[in-house]
């Protein structure tokens, strides 16, 4: 089986935060610089081009001698400093997986050397081809789907993902819950009240609903299981519900033949 393409339409990015350019300034240099020395700030590399095209990153920049005697032709100011990120993406419209975590320059010279500019696409697009890689044998439509897809990426990303031009994604949180169970909850918890249903002018029917929260809840349990703020909150949900029905007259689940 050939490895998923980045861009593969098995996986598509739905929403990202904390991306943006590694590159924070380039400085076309004189041979001889007004400025003098040229040393890193706090939390930044620098990375210089000489004049035959070669990049290095010396640890403490150039002072204003060594700018002189090499004369480098440009100068890259990169962005070595950690940056928490979130990414969603949908698995063929059937599970919802979520990553969270930290995005770190760890090599400046190959930031610049690839030209790593569009960071968001560099590593959603690395992400995306690992997810598909992980889902690309399981069975979406089955309910245990999203948690099989969640135990194979936390398993495989341990240690973190190295992508393509010197960066690095670290202290990687993964979940993921099936897309069709996230569609119902949003249709119970946003349905619109100013607009009533024609054929059922009196409103929903609490039994019916209480029913589909019940089965809701434990949809919810069977896919994400009981682990994490997620797993904990379907938990409380679940008991919630149960409660509910034990209190509403009539709409207790029957534990007996009705004769």
């Amino acid at each position: 089986m050939s490895e998923p393409s980045p861009d593969s339409p098995l996986v598509r990015t739905t929403d990202t935060d904390g991306f943006h350019n590694p590159i924070l300034y380039i400085e076309e240099l004189r041979r001889f610089p007004l400025a003098g020395c040229r040393v890193p700030a706090p939390g930044t590399a620098m990375v210089f081009r000489g004049r035959s095209g070669r990049l290095h990153a010396p640890p403490g920049g150039y002072t204003a001698g060594e700018m002189v005697f090499l004369g480098p032709r440009t100068g890259y100011r990169i962005d070595v400093s950690p940056h928490a990120f979130t990414a969603v993406f949908e698995v063929e419209e059937a599970v919802f997986v979520e990553v969270g975590g930290r995005w770190r320059v760890t090599d400046p010279v190959a930031v610049v050397a690839h030209r790593v500019s569009d960071l968001e696409y560099a590593c959603t697009a690395e992400l995306r081809r690992r997810i598909a890689a992980a889902a690309s044998t399981v069975d979406t439509t089955a309910v245990d789907s999203a948690a099989v897809v969640r135990g194979r990426l936390r398993a495989a990303w341990a240690d973190g993902v190295r992508v393509p031009g010197g960066v690095r994604l670290a202290d990687l949180r993964v979940d993921a819950t099936l897309a069709r169970l996230r569609d119902r909850m949003a249709r119970l918890l946003v349905a619109d009240d100013e607009e009533p249903d024609p054929a059922d002018p009196g409103g929903a029917d609490p039994g019916q609903l209480l029913q589909e929260l019940r089965g809701l809840a434990r949809d919810g349990l069977a896919a994400h299981g009981t682990d994490g703020p997620a797993g904990r909150a379907l938990v409380r949900f679940h008991e919630l519900v149960t409660r509910m029905g034990d209190i509403l007259p009539g709409t207790g689940e029957q534990t007996h033949d009705d004769r």
